[in-house]
């Protein structure tokens, strides 16, 4: 099958989580003797290579008088002005987030696109703002318009009337060696509120853990500024070139996911690693593993689940098993790769 893909995030195994998971999904296609097309608009480019089959050009938003009007209309539709034009006619045209659906819309064939997470969800956890109004309108005439509509999880398929299809990352050949000292993790794009939400609410669980952990620490890692004031046992270690360099420091990833929606891929990503994961019911949305395999609490309880997994050596070392064994059956990328192919024929 020829696929067409159009994507804001760089394909690239040390991306954005969208950009990781396309890069992988293309590559399990590619394995599988698919031909990819792809073209990137955003703005990663000038820091990650672009693998061979994908373009890139970045698209600027509209400009001038009637820029309000045409934003108004068609919201979001930047990636529209590219003129972005596949070779193959006969290709699946995919659009891997909703962004990207105005540079697909029009093209004939089989059109898809990718919903990561429900933006009506999020927003009201997070709040409504300007911007997440234009990009729920923007999200809902890309699923309206679409022929399929892949969703990375079940609750997000309900949402948005699409297909649940498992959410995929690259997965180390090996598992991270598991550390016997009590060190959490927790690495994240800081830019995005849920995710210094979610730190807060770590920063607060924080006191408890360290009282009942001797010798507990807490690792911070990411882009952006991570504010973490001055709370004892926390290190802030900032951008790191992958996210196994980050894993690598710890015994645990520590994410009190707040109740947004879709896949949480520092999840997965922790995961298919071998690190073992304490966190909230949201940060399993979407993900197959076993329930002994991931410690779930609610935001209540989850400084003792923390402390008790960090307190527990054989018990991460369980935990790590099961979940990368999962990981590696439901969640590996030709799985997901396939998953998507089914949901078109």
């Amino acid at each position: 099958m020829k696929f067409a893909i159009v994507t804001f995030h760089v394909p690239h195994p040390q991306g954005s989580a969208a950009g990781r998971q396309l890069w992988a999904l293309a590559d399990a296609f590619q394995r599988d003797g698919h031909d990819l097309q792809g073209w990137c608009w955003g703005p990663g480019a000038a820091t990650l290579s672009m693998p061979d089959w994908c373009e890139w050009s970045p698209q600027r938003g509209p400009q001038g008088p009637a820029a309000h009007l045409r934003t108004l209309m068609s919201p979001r539709a930047g990636s529209a002005g590219g003129g972005w034009q596949p070779a193959a006619d006969d290709a699946v045209r995919w659009a891997d987030d909703w962004a990207s659906w105005p540079a697909v819309s029009r093209m004939g064939g089989i059109r898809v696109v990718t919903v990561h997470y429900d933006v009506a969800t999020d927003a009201h956890v997070l709040g409504w703002t300007a911007a997440r109004v234009q990009d729920w309108r923007a999200q809902r005439r890309a699923v309206r318009q679409s022929d399929v509509t892949w969703a990375l999880s079940d609750d997000v398929s309900r949402r948005v009337d699409g297909t649940a299809v498992p959410a995929t990352l690259p997965i180390p050949d090996q598992p991270l060696p598991l550390r016997a000292e009590p060190i959490a993790l927790l690495f994240a794009d800081w830019s995005w509120p849920a995710n210094a939400r979610a730190l807060r609410a770590l920063l607060q669980a924080w006191p408890t853990v360290r009282a009942r952990v001797a010798g507990a620490e807490l690792v911070i890692a990411g882009r952006g500024s991570a504010e973490v004031g001055t709370a004892a046992g926390v290190r802030v270690i900032g951008e790191v070139s992958s996210t196994l360099d980050a894993m690598s420091e710890a015994a645990v990833l520590a994410f009190p996911c707040p109740p947004t929606s879709g896949p949480k891929l520092k999840v997965l990503d922790a995961l298919a690693a071998g690190l073992p994961v304490v966190t909230t019911p949201a940060g399993i949305e979407g993900l197959s593993v076993p329930p002994d395999a991931v410690a779930v609490a609610d935001e209540h309880t989850y400084a003792e689940a923390l402390a008790a997994t960090l307190a527990g050596v054989d018990t991460r070392a369980t935990m790590a098993q099961q979940a990368r064994a999962a990981v590696l059956e439901q969640h590996a990328p030709a799985v997901a790769a396939r998953a998507r192919l089914a949901r078109l024929t």
